[in-house]
């Protein structure tokens, strides 16, 4: 080998050496000095993160029937930093998405922005198309390029099958989380689990390769509503709404057997599904956040009560002084004139003066309190519907001389619907007052409870004896007395009438222009399966007495309604 052989071998010898060498060098860094780094560094470059979102469970009446359910909806999505054509790009997209393409290349023109929503709630038409030009230029993702230039999303919405319907108690699941209304808001807990972050695996060119195993169990809710008595319900308030034309109405049908809410209607009311066209008081459950004076439907109450601590019976006579009583510096009135009328009279007549004698002299201020505590005035019932009011009943210590007249007959107090309709169910079933309910189960999908309500007793209030009397009493309001319209052909109807006035807000007194109508009573009367009221703020067309204008839609819910009442 001559010497310039020797020279190029020996060059290529202290080339490899120098080479071995540098490899030794760097798999000593590598692996030994900077071994943690290039760990971390690994794992930045081989692991991501997911967000995984549960789907949120479905809504049922007790029968079965779907009344929220969460539907895919797709979304397509676009990355501006790596569209090549924006203008091409938004002339291609505006006539498949039906938009302008100004529009479209307004948000194509971000460069900065990795993912911009065009569209959302695609139909399937606009999903197949925007799936094709993934396949397409200026769409189709380049060899070297690591994100997508177009693709499809889908996120989850809720829908509501029957729309306006229970609507109002219902409510909707909103955009915002934790900003959910009515009864969705309530379930949320249980229904939807909040988003989770997991770690997965991908490749270079960070495409998933797998992901931890994640618990996709779903739950789902049964509530005490039947939607057929519902719809009944719904139908009959809606009609009383167009006859009279009121500010505002509800409807309540319970089971006074175990406090079990079958049905709530609110008018105005709106469609779950749209609620950005409702203004807001449309969206209001009056039911249970409205308190009201309750005028005369107070007044079984009263008398069942001192029926019960025996300082009076059915037939004691009470004197209503011919229309008109002092009661210290205030004269009461009577609607009509009695003179000594027993105190089955004075709840079926309806007589103001009877009622507060009752109140007054009867009961005394101290249990004339303790009476409509004991009934659930002034307290929440604990209904497991969001936003309730207590209702007001001043404390004894701001009572005056007119409060031990006044409360009897259902002035100086406020009471929500949901109360009157709980404090009645009381009556009808013998005297023990059930908290009201309208969520009956929540269940898992692998088949465990997650919550099992029932009848829950809150307290007796009154015996049997009495509740048996009173409920005699309240048959002849409707076989005889004011509330006639509610009677039934073939079954016996109990209940009381209530016309309040309502105060004016510039004079703070009572005016003789406005008025709340409402009914509440329990069918059939000896054996109850269904307590109804309504109530309606303002009734016009001439009528506004509570047994003209609530007591027929009660007869009606009843008539229609039993048959979906076991």
């Amino acid at each position: 080998m001559d010497q310039s052989s020797r020279r190029r071998a020996g060059i290529i010898h202290l080339s490899f050496c120098a080479l071995f060498l540098g490899l030794i060098s760097r798999l000593y860094c590598v692996q030994i000095r900077d071994h943690d780094e290039q760990l971390a560094k690994r794992g930045n470059q081989t692991t991501g993160k997911t967000t995984v979102e549960k789907v949120r469970g479905v809504v049922k009446d007790r029968t079965g029937q779907i009344l929220a359910v969460s539907c895919p909806v797709d979304y397509v999505w676009v990355n501006p930093s790596v569209i090549p054509d924006s203008v091409g790009a938004a002339k291609i997209l505006a006539p498949i998405l039906g938009m302008k393409e100004a529009e479209i290349l307004e948000k194509l023109t971000a460069p900065e922005r990795k993912m911009v929503v065009l569209k959302k709630k695609l139909t399937s038409g606009q999903s197949g198309a925007i799936r094709t030009l993934m396949a397409q230029a200026p769409f189709k993702r380049e060899r070297r390029e690591t994100h997508d230039r177009i693709g499809i999303g889908t996120e989850y919405r809720r829908q509501y099958p029957h729309g306006s319907v229970f609507g109002s108690a219902l409510g909707h699941e909103s955009a915002d989380p934790g900003h959910d209304e009515g009864l969705e808001k309530t379930l949320a807990a249980f229904l939807c689990d909040p988003p989770k972050t997991v770690a997965t695996v991908r490749d270079g060119r960070q495409n998933m390769l797998g992901a931890p195993t994640i618990d996709l169990n779903t739950t789902e809710a049964t509530l005490t509503i039947d939607l057929h008595l519902q719809e009944v319900v719904e139908d009959k308030l809606e009609a009383a709404c167009a006859e009279f034309r009121p500010k505002w109405a509800v409807a309540i049908a319970m089971d006074p057997r175990t406090g079990a809410i079958l049905a709530i209607a609110n008018r105005p009311t709106y469609d779950p599904n749209k609620p950005g066209e409702a203004p807001p008081g449309a969206r209001l459950n009056r039911a249970v956040t409205f308190p009201y004076e309750p005028g005369s439907t107070l007044k079984p109450f009263t008398a069942a009560y001192a029926l019960d601590l025996n300082l009076i019976r059915p037939d004691t006579m009470i004197d209503c002084e011919n229309g008109l009583w002092h009661h210290g510096p205030r004269g009461l009135h009577d609607h009509h004139p009695y003179a000594k009328i027993t105190l089955a009279d004075v709840i079926k007549f309806s007589s103001n003066i009877g009622a507060a004698k009752i109140g007054a002299l009867t009961l005394g201020q101290k249990r004339l309190y303790e009476c409509m505590k004991m009934w659930g005035f002034g307290t929440r019932t604990g209904v497991d519907l969001p936003a309730e009011d207590p209702g007001l009943l001043f404390p004894l210590s701001r009572w005056t001389i007119y409060s031990e007249t006044s409360v009897p007959m259902g002035h100086e107090i406020s009471v929500t619907p949901i109360q009157l309709t709980t404090a009645m169910c009381a009556i009808a079933n013998g005297g023990t007052l059930y908290k009201p309910y309208v969520v009956r189960r929540v269940t898992s999908s692998d088949g465990s409870v997650v919550v099992d309500n029932g009848p829950q007793a809150v307290r007796r209030v009154i015996g049997p004896k009495a509740a048996k009397e009173m409920v005699e009493i309240l048959k002849g309001v409707v076989k005889d007395g004011t509330g006639k319209k509610a009677a039934v052909p073939g079954v016996e109807v109990a209940g009381k009438t209530g016309t309040s006035q309502k105060i004016d807000p510039r004079t703070h007194q009572y005016t003789h222009e406005k008025y709340i109508a409402s009914f509440v009573g329990f069918a059939p009367a000896d054996d109850p399966k269904l307590c109804v009221a309504v109530i309606l703020d303002e009734p016009q067309g001439g009528s506004y007495y509570g047994g003209a204008v609530a007591a027929p839609v009660v007869g009606q819910i009843v008539q229609h309604g039993l048959i979906y009442v076991k």
